[in-house]
């Protein structure tokens, strides 16, 4: 399938309804329920009459820590609940973006020796595998399965890290295969190349070192070598992505099947 961002909403480039995905046993997932984005803070009011009243968003699921929420306060929606999940402790810093967290990537970044690709694989595991993002990955999965009509909206700042692993998250939950997960993934370099090419421009005023500005060009970007590496853990560790979120998430089969029959449907979408 084409994967499109919400074209009605013009502050917000990252912002795309789920809906549309075909499953691996031929299902169709259902427009205006599951919506994955970056910031909320740009959104005009326009934007949010969109969300609330067209797409009829209730919950918002805020994957960010406290810094970044501070600086980047969501804007407010009526009627609309928010459930802050931080899916990352001080560990994860460089996925942040609070201008502590930018100070420490640059730093790191200093180091020579430091290769930035390996530096986003190992946080990407740690964002996948680690101990300290399964209860609040429990608590995103218990939000969508009490979801019985609306739309739930989650994101944290440039919506491609985070946001983009709850999405592989769901997606994996309602059987879309991988590589249309990956595709939806890489999207977000396509949404924001816009404002990725006015922050690459700026960068050589605030950044002198080159190798350092190569650096955070990769912070910026989507890799699917990122994606690849978590598959091939799952499949060593766990043997299919179904068994992962059983063992390691903790849904049971009942509520996959509670997922699927909440979001799924056999017809087309216009």
């Amino acid at each position: 399938m084409e994967v499109k961002r919400i074209e009605e909403l013009k502050s917000l480039s990252n912002t795309r309804d789920l809906g549309g995905f075909i499953t691996r046993d031929g299902k169709i997932i259902k427009p205006r329920r599951l919506i994955r984005s970056g910031e909320l803070k740009k959104a005009s009011s326009e934007d949010i009459k969109i969300l609330t009243e067209t797409y009829h968003v209730h919950t918002v699921l805020d994957l960010r820590i406290d810094a970044e929420r501070e600086q980047s306060p969501d804007p407010e929606m009526n009627g609309v609940k928010t459930v802050v999940l931080p899916v990352l402790d001080s560990s994860f810093f460089g996925i942040a973006r609070d201008e502590n967290s930018m100070e420490a990537w640059l730093k790191l970044f200093d180091n020579t020796e430091v290769d930035p690709i390996e530096v986003f694989k190992e946080m990407y595991r740690k964002l996948m595998f680690s101990d300290y993002v399964k209860p609040y990955y429990r608590v995103f999965f218990n939000t969508l399965l009490q979801n019985k009509s609306g739309a739930v909206l989650w994101h944290c700042s440039a919506g491609k890290d985070r946001a983009g692993i709850a999405t592989v998250l769901t997606l994996m939950s309602l059987g879309v295969n991988r590589e249309d997960i990956i595709k939806d993934y890489l999207m977000t370099g396509k949404f924001q190349k816009k404002e990725l090419r006015k922050l690459r421009l700026l960068m050589p005023i605030f950044v002198r070192k080159k190798r350092v500005r190569e650096c955070i060009k990769i912070l910026l970007g989507v890799e699917e070598i990122y994606l690849h590496q978590l598959f091939e853990i799952i499949d060593r560790d766990y043997g299919n992505d179904e068994n992962y979120l059983r063992e390691f998430i903790g849904l049971t089969q009942e509520e996959l099947d509670q997922l699927k029959e909440m979001y799924l449907t056999e017809e087309k979408i216009l």
